[in-house]
């Protein structure tokens, strides 16, 4: 045989392995259909005389078994739960009840298997145990004051199995109280499920279930662990005003419609990993005290978290969400507070709504890498619903990773890399980034940039009236009176209070911000101030002020297109005059030129004379107008981030 000849024999025998496997495995499901036992009275009668031990609990085997209780089989049904009923009472302790792998035609109604018992001290079966006495006593409708009102429960004191059943039929054990485990992986239950007000006193597992009906746990309280991991809900599903006092595990669960979680209690970790809801799911006024994760989750409807409190970490990771994700009135507990790395908006319609200035201050990532898109959609989201501060902060938080991304490059460089221009470009743009988020949280905050601007307008302020009026005491004194010297210093103390009040209430680090902020200010002034006076004064004009008032106008202005230098042409110098030292309020003047020369906004048209005028006064002077240039583009830059509508290209997709 050729090699192509063989190919063909493997193939066709690879089929007919697979088409026999087939075969074999279809038969086993039929087979163990065909191998359950119809439940007679006599098989119940042997059942109940030889109850198995399981895990130390006596049970009643009934497994495998096909039980008909359908209203066509009345007088089996009713001597059923007569037989099951008197076997529970007459036993002094706990019998558990095994239906795995039965098939149960008809309803299952637990009212008919357990004891009906009134919730206080003195209607108590006296053959419980105190582990049981404690689990009755916290349910909370007991009571014990004889006055009071008391309720009724039904009590099942031995555990419950339903491992693989399948039940054709409705499940109610409504205001049920269960003192034992419940185990029902793989139930299959075709008609509505009512659990309503049950209260489970130890562990719960409905993993792999199939509810193909609605499911109502509406008041159910599960003292111990709840799984209802794989679980489908086919119909509604309704757990409100449930309590789940340890960790709820609901992981890779299918809701195919209404979901209401509301006013629920979650005391211990929630795991809604995998979770795929295809309608409205619904946790409004619920308290999540532990972890809650949704990790993978898919929401294709509503999700709303209205008036939740999230007293840990809610995890976001990497969800899908196609529709409204609701927390208006949220209220969480930590500063990082959810998650959202891998976030996914899969639809046009998917939005995420909350309190305006508050949603983004909770949202948090460890890394900005394969995070970027994430952080976009968010951004455009909160854009899109007008919530303006919410945006900015995440574009700020965005950029803090950014930074943080860029040291961890610049540190990993190495040594040998430090001269090629791709790491001086790096490390130059590092420092503009960390700049821009020390002096206006990268645009975001305006509060802090206005900060920053008082205290510069008066720093070169009093610069500029010290250089000008402090000149000399020998031979001839050129200093300012006391009345001048006690305005400036007060003026300037008070517009440095203020910036500095503002900078602390403002941003993250206000300590570092004013750091970067005295390394723009203080260094290269101070310098020109400081050699200046070193190498004294010696010009003609030296008892005239440096600075020039246009009298030709006294109104607010804006000025960004005049330069701090008076004119050339003659006919507008002869309109210009010397500031006048000795009227009252002259040191005014000095922060109108400070003003008009940082933020071109000013009263008086002020200017530097070019004559007789020491270089080191000029560099002062057009060194702050071009920090002005700067700080007007950084300013206008955060007002179209944080006015709406201000820059509407920004707002656009």
């Amino acid at each position: 045989m050729g090699n192509r000849q063989w190919d063909t024999v493997i193939k066709i025998a690879y089929i007919l392995f697979i088409f026999i496997v087939i075969l074999i495995l279809r038969p086993l499901t039929v087979l163990a259909d065909a191998e359950r036992v119809s439940l007679t009275p006599e098989l119940l009668q042997e059942r109940i005389k030889s109850p198995q031990l399981q895990e130390g609990i006596l049970t009643l085997d009934l497994t495998g078994l096909e039980i008909n209780l359908t209203a066509e089989n009345n007088e089996f049904q009713d001597d059923f739960y007569h037989q099951l009923q008197n076997y529970f009472n007459r036993s002094d302790q706990a019998i558990g009840l095994d239906f795995s792998h039965s098939l149960i035609k008809g309803n299952l109604m637990g009212s008919s298997l357990g004891l009906s018992i009134v919730l206080s001290p003195e209607a108590l079966p006296q053959n419980l145990t105190k582990a049981e006495r404690t689990i009755i006593e916290s349910h909370p409708q007991f009571s014990d004051r004889s006055l009071e009102p008391m309720s009724s429960v039904i009590l099942l004191r031995g555990s419950l199995k339903l491992n693989q059943s399948k039940i054709t039929g409705q499940v109610d054990f409504a205001n049920t109280l269960f003192l034992q485990k419940i185990e029902a992986n793989h139930l299959n239950v075709g008609k509505a499920t009512n659990f309503n007000h049950a209260n489970f006193g130890r562990k719960t597992d409905f993993s792999q279930s199939v509810f193909k009906e609605d499911a109502n746990f509406t008041g159910t309280q599960f003292q111990e662990i709840a799984k209802f991991n794989e679980v489908q809900f086919l119909g509604e599903a309704n757990f409100y005003d449930s309590q789940f006092k340890q960790s709820a595990d609901f992981s890779d669960v299918i809701f195919n419609k209404v979901v209401n979680f509301s006013h629920t209690s979650w005391s211990n970790t929630t795991k809604f990993i995998n979770a795929n809801c295809r309608d409205r799911i619904l946790f409004s006024n619920s308290i999540f005290s532990e972890l809650v994760t949704f990790v993978n989750a898919t929401f294709e409807k509503t999700i709303a978290f209205r008036n939740v409190y999230f007293r840990n970490t809610l995890n976001l990771k990497d969800v899908k969400l196609l529709g409204i994700m609701d927390f208006s009135n949220a209220e969480f507990f930590k500063e990082k507070a959810i998650n959202i790395a891998g976030f996914a908006f899969d639809s046009d319609g998917a939005k995420i709504l909350g309190n305006t200035g508050e949603m983004a201050k909770y949202m948090y990532l460890n890394s900005i890498e394969s995070n970027e898109t994430v952080l976009h959609n968010f951004i455009q989201n909160f854009r899109d619903s007008e919530q303006i501060p919410d945006a900015n902060q995440l574009e700020y938080k965005k950029q803090k990773l950014t930074k943080q991304q860029l040291s961890e490059k610049i540190i990993r460089t190495p040594y040998q890399d430090y001269w090629r221009l791709s790491f001086i470009q790096k490390v130059g743009y590092w420092v503009l980034l960390n700049v821009l988020l020390l002096l206006s949280q990268y645009g975001t905050n305006f509060s802090l940039l206005l900060g920053v601007g008082l205290i510069s307008i008066g720093y070169f302020g009093v610069l500029f009236w010290l250089v000008d009026r402090w000149r000399r005491r020998l031979p001839t004194p050129i200093v300012p009176n006391l009345y001048d010297t006690i305005c400036m210093v007060s003026s300037a103390s008070s517009l440095l209070f203020i910036g500095i009040l503002e900078i602390f209430n403002s941003a993250e680090y206000p300590l570092i911000t004013l750091l970067c902020l005295s390394l723009i200010l203080i260094p290269i002034p101070l310098s020109l101030v400081t050699l200046m006076y070193e190498r004294g004064r010696y010009h003609d004009l030296m008892e005239t002020s440096y600075f020039l008032l246009d009298g030709g106008f006294r109104q607010l202005q804006l000025l960004i297109v005049r330069l701090p230098i008076i004119p050339e042409f003659h006919f507008f110098r002869d309109r210009f005059t010397p500031l006048v030292w000795e009227r009252r309020w002259n040191w005014l003047n000095y922060y109108d030129f400070s003003l008009n020369n940082f933020l071109k906004l000013g009263f008086n048209d002020i200017r530097l004379r070019d004559q007789h005028l020491p270089g080191l006064i000029s560099a002062l002077v057009w060194y702050q107008w071009t920090l002005g240039i700067l700080y007007i583009a950084l300013l206008f830059w955060t007002l179209s981030r944080t006015i709406p509508g201000l820059n509407l290209l920004i707002y656009l997709k």
